[in-house]
C-alpha cells in the first residue's frame, strides 16, 4: 500500500467534501489581528474539557499540560498565516501520526473540534458582527473540518497498513473482514 498516495488522494477527498480552498485561508489571515488574541482562551476551553473527562484525561502524561498547551496555541495561530493550502495540509499528515502515538481516538478529536468551531463562531460573531462573522467562523470550520477529516483518514490508512505489514493480509482481505464483522457488531450493539 503506498501511503503517500493514500495520503494525496485523502487530501483531495477532503478539499473536495469540505469545500477547503485558499480563500479560507485568505480570510482568516484577514481576521488575524483579532483572531490571533482569542489562542489563550481557546486553548483553555480545548484543555479544561479533555482533561476533566476520564477517557479524554488519560492520553495525557502527568505534567504535560503546559507543553500541549504551547503546542495548541502555536498550531492555532499557524491557522492564520498559511500561504499554500496544499503545502498545510500536507504538513497536517503529522498531526494523524502524533493522535496514533497518544492514543486519541477520532471520536475525542471529532467531540473536541465541535466545540473548538462552536468556541470560534461565537467570538467571531461577537468581534466582527454576525455576516461577516460567520463567513470568518465557516472558513475556520472548513479548516478544522480538513485536519479532522485528514486526521481521521490518517488514523484509518496506518490501522489497515500495521495490520497488513504485521499479518501479510492484503487490503481487499482487510476490508472484507470489516465487512463481514458489521453485522454481529450491529447485533451486539441492539441487543
Amino acid at each position: 500500500m503506498d501511503v503517500k498516495q493514500k495520503f494525496a488522494e485523502g487530501v483531495e477527498t477532503t478539499k473536495w467534501l469540505t469545500g477547503l480552498s485558499q480563500n479560507d485561508f485568505d480570510l482568516l489571515k484577514e481576521a488575524a489581528p483579532q483572531a490571533s488574541q482569542w489562542g489563550a482562551d481557546f486553548v483553555k476551553i480545548f484543555y479544561d474539557t479533555l482533561y476533566t473527562h476520564h477517557r479524554t484525561a488519560a492520553v495525557f502524561h502527568s505534567d504535560e499540560r503546559a507543553e500541549r498547551e504551547k503546542t495548541l496555541e502555536r498550531w492555532y495561530l499557524s491557522l492564520f498565516d498559511v500561504d499554500s493550502e496544499d503545502d498545510f495540509l500536507r504538513s497536517q499528515a503529522r498531526i494523524g501520526l502524533v493522535h496514533i502515538r497518544r492514543h486519541v481516538h477520532n471520536q475525542f478529536m471529532i467531540g473536541i473540534a465541535v466545540k473548538f468551531c462552536a468556541a470560534f463562531q461565537s467570538k467571531a460573531i461577537e468581534t466582527f458582527g454576525p455576516r461577516r462573522g460567520n463567513e470568518v467562523a465557516q472558513a475556520f470550520d472548513r479548516v478544522i473540518n480538513a485536519v479532522v477529516s485528514l486526521t481521521a483518514e490518517g488514523y484509518e490508512v496506518m490501522s489497515k497498513t500495521a495490520f497488513s505489514e504485521s499479518t501479510g493480509a492484503g487490503p481487499a482481505l482487510i476490508d472484507r473482514l470489516i465487512q463481514e464483522s458489521v453485522d454481529q457488531v450491529e447485533t451486539d450493539l441492539l441487543s
